[in-house]
């Protein structure tokens, strides 16, 4: 079985690339007018590309010794935390005696827990209870009466008699 070759990538700005780029290209279009041009125009793409590496050398570097910063940076931040957990375990214990004053305290809380389940308690039995009575009153609600037929009035002929206003 063959090993394949492995191609190796690295991370460098476009821009000066792009630029190399267009020159090889200008370089390929031209007819080849003179060689001292040409091998001056080598000169330089060897120059940009040398600069490119230059330039990836020293980010790779000042990556390098940030990142070797981290760790340091690390062991002190858990320092820090440790110091911070043992002041507050300290004051804990300090406070901690003065604790036992608060018992009364506790007791009326749990007097108020008891009475306020009872009072849901009520209000739920209450609740059921309103709940029943709208259910028999449903049930016993009779039908609409029917409207009462207009009453009409009878004129009689008759002078002598007025007719009644209601």
């Amino acid at each position: 079985m063959p090993e394949k070759e492995q191609e190796e990538f690295e991370l460098i700005p476009l821009s000066p690339l792009r630029r190399l780029e267009k020159r090889i290209d200008q370089l390929e279009s031209s007819s080849g007018g003179g060689s001292k041009d040409f091998i001056k125009e080598i000169v330089d793409i060897v120059r940009m590309n040398q600069q490119i590496v230059d330039e990836l050398a020293k980010a790779s570097d000042a990556l390098r010794i940030e990142l070797s910063k981290i760790p340091g940076k690390m062991d002190d931040l858990i320092n820090d935390l440790h110091e911070l957990i043992s002041f507050i375990k300290a004051s804990a214990v300090e406070e901690a005696p003065g604790l036992t004053n608060v018992q009364p305290l506790v007791e009326k809380f749990d007097q108020l827990i008891q009475g306020n389940k009872k009072i849901v308690e009520i209000n739920q039995s209450l609740l059921d209870s309103i709940q029943e009575l709208q259910g028999s009153l449903k049930k016993q609600q009779l039908p609409p009466k029917p409207p009462l037929p207009p009453m009409t009035f009878k004129r009689s002929m008759q002078p002598q008699q007025k007719p009644i206003m209601l």
